[in-house]
């Protein structure tokens, strides 16, 4: 973070509709950080049921705002109820090009000419809404030539569970067929999922019970949340070669993940993956 410069307002802020922001006064930078502040009455993160981010019309970011104070609060960032922050970047990553990958470039190189971001609201009474942005300049580093243009795509999908058992699951951009993912981490906001296991051509890779899989994370720092089960191959704080790639580019022909549930249940899968906007 260089500046900390304020949101433009939003065009309408809706007591149920949707609230857009012009964002094009940051192209030339990189983008780190969004932090909106909810006002007025009767107006909390419950009520935000979609952000997008949309840069040259596509989408590059959605969650809401229950989900997103899950993802903050595993963490360990300080929350405060009428605060949505919106962070590509780790702060808990270990070394320098960890912790700044994920951050959206909007230099000329990157070629996106248009940012905007889209706030769904439902049910909230006199709602207002501001925020401010965490630029920085680009840089021409060596060191960062690698991860430069590297954007934290967020995208969801629904996913429902029939029954109890053992099911692979519909991840978004997984199947290396049609271009596969680089996944950060992959956020299952799932109450009855009891186990996962990821395999790649093949291999099984990581197969853990939940309560196996937080205790890991708890070791590196995390906080794990109730009704979320996050798959997390960073989690220690290193990037380089922990990523789960499912692109044809790193040699992958097939992946699956599995999950093991203890009821049939309807939840969401978003996963964080990073990925040159080129590849959108």
């Amino acid at each position: 973070m260089n500046k900390q410069p304020v949101l433009d307002a939003f065009q309408a802020v809706p007591t149920t509709g949707i609230a857009i922001c012009d964002m094009n006064k940051f192209l030339g930078t990189v983008l780190e950080k969004i932090t909106l502040t909810l006002g007025g009455g009767a107006f909390t993160r419950a009520m935000v049921t979609l952000i997008q981010l949309k840069a040259n019309g596509k989408v590059i970011w959605e969650s809401d705002g229950t989900k997103i104070d899950a993802t903050s609060q595993y963490f360990r960032a300080v929350v405060d109820p009428t605060i949505i922050k919106i962070d590509f970047m780790d702060r808990l990553a270990r070394t320098v090009n960890a912790f700044q990958a994920g951050g959206i470039d909007l230099s000329d190189a990157s070629g996106i000419t248009q940012l905007r971001l889209e706030v769904t609201i439902a049910g909230a009474t006199t709602p207002t809404l501001a925020g401010f942005a965490d630029v920085s300049p680009p840089s021409n580093d060596p060191v960062e030539a690698g991860i430069r243009f590297l954007i934290a795509r967020r995208h969801r999908a629904s996913i429902t569970i029939g029954a109890a058992g053992q099911f692979a699951l519909p991840i978004p951009h997984l199947d290396p067929a049609g271009g596969g993912g680089n996944y950060r981490r992959i956020w299952l906001y799932s109450a009855n999922m009891t186990a996962l296991k990821t395999v790649r051509d093949g291999v099984v890779e990581h197969e853990l019970t939940k309560l196996q899989n937080e205790s890991a994370q708890k070791d590196n720092g995390r906080l794990p949340q109730a009704n979320l089960v996050v798959f997390d191959p960073v989690q220690d704080g290193q990037l380089s070669q922990r990523t789960w790639d499912t692109r044809p580019s790193s040699k992958v022909r097939s992946a699956q993940l599995y999950g093991t549930f203890s009821g049939a249940e309807t939840f969401f899968a978003e996963v964080e993956e990073l990925l040159p906007f080129a590849a959108y």
